[in-house]
């Protein structure tokens, strides 16, 4: 594989293409990890008095409990100072999606959804951990699944 670079201060934003004979996995993986990346828009988590920078593809949620707001890392929760409404934003086009007032989903990692009668979604996430889908956001879910 070769690497270019090119700097060029005429550009408003920094640009990646990436030019290949074919489509492979490897190709895939590479691209998606610069796919969301922006790197003014981290998200930083504190725990037990250290400060974090959280992985996007690693936060399985963003939720509000206790007028706090946390993101939740392999079953850690990592306190953050932003508002939800804030995360939705930075996180836009992404695999998060709000399900409810207090809480985003990262549906990769969500494992299913159980859909009890026609207005309540259950949300199972690889975890183990479950939340429901508030009935006001049920439609940003199917767009979202696109069903």
């Amino acid at each position: 594989m070769k690497v270019e670079l090119k700097i060029d201060k005429e550009l408003d934003e920094t640009k990646i293409v990436v030019y290949a004979k074919e489509l492979t996995e490897d190709i895939v993986n590479f691209v998606n990890k610069f796919q969301d990346y922006d790197g003014s828009k981290n998200i930083i988590g504190f725990l037990d008095d250290k400060t974090f920078i959280l992985d996007k593809n690693d936060i399985e949620s963003l939720f509000a409990e206790n007028s706090k707001i946390y993101a939740r890392v392999n079953n850690k929760n990592y306190k953050v100072k932003r508002k939800l409404y804030e995360l939705e934003e930075v996180l836009e086009g992404s695999s998060f999606v709000r399900i409810s007032n207090n809480e985003i989903a990262n549906f990769n990692k969500v494992e299913c959804l159980d859909i009890k009668g026609s207005s309540v979604i259950c949300l199972k996430y690889k975890s183990g951990e479950i939340t429901y889908v508030s009935r006001r956001y049920i439609s940003k879910i199917k767009k979202y699944l696109d069903i």
